[in-house]
């Protein structure tokens, strides 16, 4: 049996699972995702959280509810990746490929920002913003 191996369960990686499992013949084909984080995160709702639109809870839901049946879904955190052997080691054990995708996503990075970099969260400054959840909760209480 042939083994795709995604690492990364948000949108790009949930996308690419949910296409080939439509494609790929499960009978010849493995399908699995690796992912250190059980929870989605909605980052653009982040936004919404200080207006009372969203709450923290609408921006956050379980990754094995998104995940295609017929792929598995694997929690672990990756630590490297030998393409000579098509091998991943995770924290928990080592899993082989034969393709291998890398979804792992992005994440907001504010300190690259010119005057943020100093700037820590502080829930009783009254500098606010959404770029984190804890951020937009704060910003919404404020």
């Amino acid at each position: 049996m042939k083994k795709v191996l995604i690492l990364g369960s948000g949108a790009g990686g949930t996308m690419v699972a949910a296409k080939l499992r439509k494609e790929l013949d499960p009978l010849e084909w493995k399908i699995t995702i690796i992912d250190d984080d059980e929870i989605h995160h909605y980052q653009p709702g982040w936004l919404f959280i200080p207006f009372g639109t969203y709450t923290a809870q609408d921006c956050m839901k379980p990754k094995r509810d998104f995940i295609p049946k017929g792929v598995d879904f694997v929690f672990d955190e990756v630590v490297g990746v030998n393409t000579d052997t098509r091998q991943v080691e995770g924290k928990k054990g080592k899993y082989n490929y034969d393709w291998l995708v890398i979804a792992t996503g992005c994440k907001p990075v504010p300190q690259e920002i010119e005057g943020l970099e100093e700037w820590k969260p502080d829930p009783n400054s009254n500098v606010h913003t959404f770029f984190s959840l804890e951020g937009a909760v704060a910003l919404y209480k404020r």
